[in-house]
Formats: structure tokens, sequence, C-alpha cells
């Protein structure tokens, strides 16, 4: 499959009404007699629903409860919402996840915080938000509250991103989503694709529900709810003027599989991985190819002194760790010249390659 089709991602609108969504999932019985979204607000939650287009009125967050529709005719995959309601035979259920979220909340038992994980585990513009929190980056907020977030900028290794602007033309969001697609999507939409033996291509990429790039309208308002969320839990921590962090510790200790959803970079990989990009870009051709030993040689000679084995086994070992870690993956290769060295695995067509680095 070439591309992921990612809908809007419409959470609860009202501002801190964090219990919306819980409220209708206790409304919604655990198989029903739906086939969609209108039919759901008509029959049991009592919403007004326009006639006239289909469509429904002032409800549009109830999407965001939505996992996924997979069209088998054209072969496409379209991330819907947060995988609350799951299609069985036709019609719209609750997935067991919503049915443990309304059990937390009808017994106000951490609910907040099974809501916050949903959306961790199955949101791509919140998962590549927290994953870039996570590996070294911030917010500048140029000293305004959350309420405020479209201002909020996000910088990482000197590079500075605007996932929340107002304006579509300086939203950075499908930048990051690119950039950084595979922590973005995630091991649980991994997971789903691999049971319904999906498989995704080299250089795959997200694209809208109707478009090339998914919507970025409105992602001020729309990603607000869950910032908001993860505030009120306090997983960000302003450590001076201007300037939050993840609360690293706390949402550890909050979310307790948190490296199974989000791989960590240690400090050593994040230098590891700025060595690998100062040679690629040092080595590579005008089209971004790069000879693998000799950028390898100086990763092997800066971060791993007391390596015994040769260069081709650091080749082998360095690369495959590095898929498998989701640091990077290979999205094209070429043979080169004799110069350039064995190849990956031996293989002379992985003399040289491209990389898509994930961090």
């Amino acid at each position: 499959m070439k591309h992921i089709r990612l809908s809007i991602e419409r959470f609860w609108i009202e501002s801190g009404n964090f219990e919306l969504w819980c409220e209708h999932l206790s409304r919604i019985p655990k198989k029903t007699e739906a086939k969609s979204m209108k039919e759901i607000a008509a029959k049991y939650l009592n919403k007004d629903v326009v006639e006239k287009d289909k469509k429904l009125d002032r409800s549009k967050e109830l999407f965001g409860l939505l996992g996924y529709e997979y069209f088998e005719g054209t072969a496409q995959f379209e991330i819907k919402g947060v995988y609350l309601l799951e299609r069985k035979e036709g019609y719209l259920h609750l997935t067991e996840d919503a049915q443990n979220l309304v059990t937390s909340y009808q017994n106000n038992n951490g609910w907040e915080l099974r809501l916050a994980k949903q959306l961790l585990r199955f949101s791509p513009r919140v998962r590549v938000i927290i994953h870039l929190l996570l590996n070294g980056g911030y917010f500048k907020t140029g000293g305004t509250s959350i309420d405020f977030i479209g201002k909020w900028k996000l910088e990482k290794e000197g590079m500075s991103y605007h996932p929340f602007a107002s304006n579509p033309q300086k939203n950075d969001m499908n930048r990051l989503l690119e950039t950084f697609k595979v922590p973005a999507l995630g091991s649980e939409w991994i997971k789903i694709l691999g049971e319904m033996e999906i498989e995704l291509e080299e250089g795959w990429s997200f694209i809208g529900s109707g478009g090339k790039e998914p919507a970025i309208n409105n992602l001020t308002a729309f990603m607000r709810s869950p910032m908001q969320l993860f505030d009120y839990l306090d997983w960000f921590y302003e450590v001076e003027v201007g300037k939050v962090i993840l609360n690293q510790r706390k949402i550890a200790t909050d979310i307790d599989d948190l490296d199974s959803l989000f791989t960590i970079c240690e400090t050593e990989t994040v230098d590891e991985l700025g060595t690998l990009k100062e040679n690629i870009h040092l080595f590579s051709d005008n089209r971004g190819f790069f000879p693998l030993e000799p950028v390898l040689e100086q990763v092997l000679k800066k971060h791993y002194p007391t390596w015994e084995k040769d260069l081709s086994k650091f080749v082998d070992f360095y690369v495959t760790n590095g898929m498998h870690k989701g640091l990077f993956t290979i999205v094209a290769h070429e043979s080169g010249q004799p110069r350039h060295g064995r190849g990956y695995l031996g293989k002379r067509e992985y003399q040289l390659l491209k990389l898509d680095i994930h961090r």
C-alpha cells in the first residue's frame, strides 16, 4: 500500500470538556443497530441531524470516535479517529477499549488516563507531537497559555515547527507527519495493518480523505483539546517563561507501557543520529544517495570505540538495529563502485542508500 488516508481528527470541541466522549459512549450500546455516525447520533444521542445534506449538526466531534475504514475494491485504508467504535458486519459497535473507558468513567476511576492513552495509541497527529517532545523537543509559547495554542511553536534540534497554526499556509503538521511518519502511525495501527495482511510500500505517506495531503483546517481548535487534557494531567511543565517541556517522569508513571507505544531516544542515540546525518550530508550526491560503508565508518569510529568485529559486521548490525528500533527506513538503494565498499548484508545493490531518518 502506497498511502494511508488520514481524516481530520475531531476531538471534543468545547474547551476542557474531557468527559464529552465518555458521556456519549455511555449512552451507546455495545452492539448498535446503526451503520453510520449519523444513525448513532439520531438513535442513541438524541442529536439533530440535518436531513438535507445528511450531515450531523454541531456534533462533528463524534467522528473522532470511529476507527478505520478499509475499501477493498480500491485497497484504501483510512484512519478516521481513535478507534472507540468499530464496524462489525456492517454495524458500528463499541470496542473493548471504549467499554473499559465507559466503566472507568462511570466508576470515576482513572478515565482521564484511559482517554489520554487512547489518543497516544491511535491519533497520528497527537503521536507525532508527543514523539518529538519525548525526544528532545519543547514548546515555545511566547508566554501565552495553552488556551492560545495556535501561537505555540514546537522546537527540536534547531528546527521550528508550527503544528497548531490557524493559518493553513503556516501550519507544519503535514510536514511533521511526513518527516516522522513511522512514529506518527505507531505500533497499534501497524499491528492492525499486519493482521489485515496489508503491507506498506517503501516511501509510503499519509494523504487526506479526498486530497494529496491531510486536511489542516481548524487544527488550532482540534489539537487544543488533547493538549489541554495532557496539561490537565500535568504532563507539561514550564521550565522557564515561554518554554514548556514534557514531564517525562509523570507521563511514564501514568502510562506504564509508554516505551511500547513510543521509541524514546537516549542522548547517545541522538548523538549517533547527529553524526549519521552530518556524514550523510558530506558524502551524499545531489540525489540524496550516500555510500553506506564510508558513512557508517565515521559513526563506528566516534561512537563504538570498543567494537571488535570488522566494518562490514558493524554495517549490518547498525542498519538492521536502526530499522528495528524505528530510527530510520531505507527508501531507495542501488549499486555503486568498488570504492564504496560492501553493501548492506553483502548485497551489491545496497552499496548506495537513501534513508528516511525519523528523528
